[in-house]
Order: C-alpha cells, then structure tokens, then sequence
C-alpha cells in the first residue's frame, strides 16, 4: 500500500536540489512547450525562495518528495509534480493549499502550456489577459472563489 502524501512546510535551502529534481523530471518528459521564458520564471522563482519572499509548501511521500509548489499573496510562481506521481493528485492538493490561502491567486502560463493551462482551469481559474512578452504570449488565469463554488454545486 502507498503511503499517502503530506503536505509539509520547506524548512531550509539544503532542500532546493531535491525540488529541482521534481522539476527536472516533470519537465524532460513534457510534451508541451517549454520555452526560455519558463526556465527564466523557475530561476527567479528558486531565487525568490533563497530570499525567503516566496511561500513554499512540499508534498512528500514516505521520504521522498514528490512535488512542490511556491507562490506569493498574488500569484503562483511554481507548482511541480514529479513526472511519475502525476494524475494521483498531488497537484490539486497543493493547489488546494494555496487557493485557501490566497483565494484569488493568478498564475502566468505560457499559451503553448496546454496541459497546464487545462490542470488550472479545471481547478476553478479563468482567463484575466493575454500579454506578449517578447516572442513569448502568456495566459493569466485566476482563481476565482464565487466560480469555483458554483462550478461545485
């Protein structure tokens, strides 16, 4: 029998290479796009952690983590799951975590994220804006509690 998941605050930076390898692994096998933009917005993210100006929450099976996320009072920056624990929901669980704390949290996706784009609208996100960075078009979604409690019903 599988252990279940916990959710579990980060508690030090010595943890940082064992949240890059969940990344690492969700992102090899991807089929979506990853492009420049996303590897810039992990690298800004990770180095808001080191600063401490992001929340971060773990989920972590038996001792080993299976996925993470990090996010501030406006916006999810990070939200992984390692490729092999995907579909058991350990992504909406830490979702979940956050949208009680920050019920109207956006995240910026680029377009050609599709899998992650549909994981967050089924999760009660809608479309805000379309921006063009660069070469790059980004979707914000954002979380909205009186749809997401309709959705529901």
């Amino acid at each position: 029998m599988d252990e279940q998941v916990v959710l579990r605050k980060w508690t030090s930076i010595d943890e940082v290479p064992d949240l890059l390898d969940v990344w690492k692994s969700s992102v090899e096998r991807r089929k979506d796009f990853i492009s420049a933009a996303d590897l810039d917005a992990v690298a800004t993210a990770l180095e808001m952690v080191y600063s401490q100006s992001l929340a971060v929450i773990i989920a972590q099976q038996g001792e080993q983590i299976v996925g993470f996320a990090a996010w501030n009072d406006t916006d999810v920056e990070l939200l992984w799951v390692r490729h092999a624990d995907r579909k058991k929901g350990i992504g909406t669980l830490l979702l979940d975590h956050i949208i009680e704390n920050c019920p109207d949290v956006e995240v910026h996706l680029d377009t050609q994220r599709l899998l992650a784009i549909d994981f967050f609208k089924n999760s009660g996100f809608c479309d805000v804006d379309q921006v063009i960075e660069g070469a790059t078009s980004r979707l914000v979604l954002r979380h909205e509690t009186s749809q997401a409690e309709n959705v529901a019903r």
